[in-house]
């Protein structure tokens, strides 16, 4: 049946709009790592270039293109989606210590600390606060214990550069302050872009729904009148299309024997048809033309075009829609 076909379309029109999203969020996500991949490999350009570190320059190269890496994979997050998840923590806690280790490893003075924040920032990009908050409380849990630790403990068991120890910290500090506020710009362009997207597919959800309400109501109507149809047999039909065309007086009180709810509804739209627009307004629901009125009312063509254009106005039916039309649908 129809109905089932608009059903079909909508479900069709759903899936088509959740795979936009996720394709659309797969993308966002890319450009964030790309970011990220951006700000590894200026810092692993940064320390070889300036202090020398080889060793800490060829580490961060092989982050920088691990972020490259996850954009490649991008088409099998649906493969992977059930481990996607701990993957992402496993990324932040990596990071964090990451960050923690060249707190440490610049002797605590080149403000590396502030990443942490950025850190903080990027998880609600990543994670949603109500479908994932135990794994949030887990990351920050993560993010504060290394950033009081870094803070109160001196981890004199690690490395510390030497590079770095007559350097400029004030210009390092600045550097990293200024990257670490940049960063923490960039999450909120990202966040509010995701929230752009979710609130977009809510919308379309919501859309879809309301569709949806509408044709399980118009499929209401529909099978009302399937039934009402199934219920009258050829010989029911065929009775009281003789009788119309006969002009039989019995004709209208059989018409509302087999169509009890179409006087009611139209008397519903307009209380102050008389009887005679009512009683056409009954062969014009058999989908009688103008002709046929006037034969089996023993009336003119013009009388009946008058009638039809009276009744036409007291149901408010535009002259665009086809007054027989109208009346089938009631």
């Amino acid at each position: 049946m129809i109905y089932k076909f608009f059903f079909k379309v909508i479900n069709d029109e759903a899936e088509n709009m959740d795979d936009d999203f996720e394709s659309n969020y797969l993308h966002l996500i890319n450009r964030y790592l790309l970011l990220l991949f951006f700000i590894f490999l200026f810092y692993s350009i940064f320390i070889i270039a300036f202090f020398g570190d080889m060793l800490i320059s060829i580490f961060l190269t092989i982050i920088t293109f691990f972020w490259l890496f996850l954009m490649a994979i991008k088409g099998k997050t649906k493969r992977f989606r059930r481990v996607l998840k701990p993957f992402i923590v496993g990324i932040f806690v990596l990071l964090t210590f990451i960050v923690s280790f060249f707190n440490i490893y610049t002797y605590k003075n080149a403000g590396v600390e502030y990443f942490y924040f950025c850190l903080l920032f990027a998880v609600p990009f990543f994670l949603k606060y109500k479908k994932d908050a135990y794994t949030i409380f887990f990351i920050t849990f993560i993010i504060s214990i290394n950033f009081i630790a870094c803070l109160y403990f001196d981890f004199d068991f690690l490395p510390k550069s030497r590079y770095i120890e007559k350097a400029d910290f004030k210009t390092i500090k600045l550097l990293n302050i200024l990257f670490s506020v940049a960063s923490f710009l960039m999450d909120i362009v990202f966040i509010t872009q995701k929230d752009a997207l979710i609130h977009g597919l809510i919308s379309d959800k919501k859309e879809k729904d309301s569709t949806i309400k509408d044709l399980v109501k118009t499929n209401a109507e529909l099978m009302k009148h399937q039934m009402l149809i199934n219920h009258l047999s050829e010989e029911n039909i065929q009775e009281i299309l003789n009788l119309a065309e006969s002009n039989s007086p019995m004709f209208f009180e059989k018409f509302q024997v087999f169509f009890p709810h179409f006087i009611p509804e139209i008397l519903r739209i307009n209380p102050n048809l008389i009887h005679s627009e009512l009683y056409f307004c009954a062969l014009m629901k058999l989908d009688f033309d103008t002709k046929k009125i006037a034969q089996c009312t023993n009336n003119s063509i013009r009388a009946v075009e008058s009638k039809k254009y009276r009744i036409r106005k007291k149901l408010n039916i535009s002259s665009e829609i086809n007054i027989n039309s109208f009346l089938i649908k009631i």
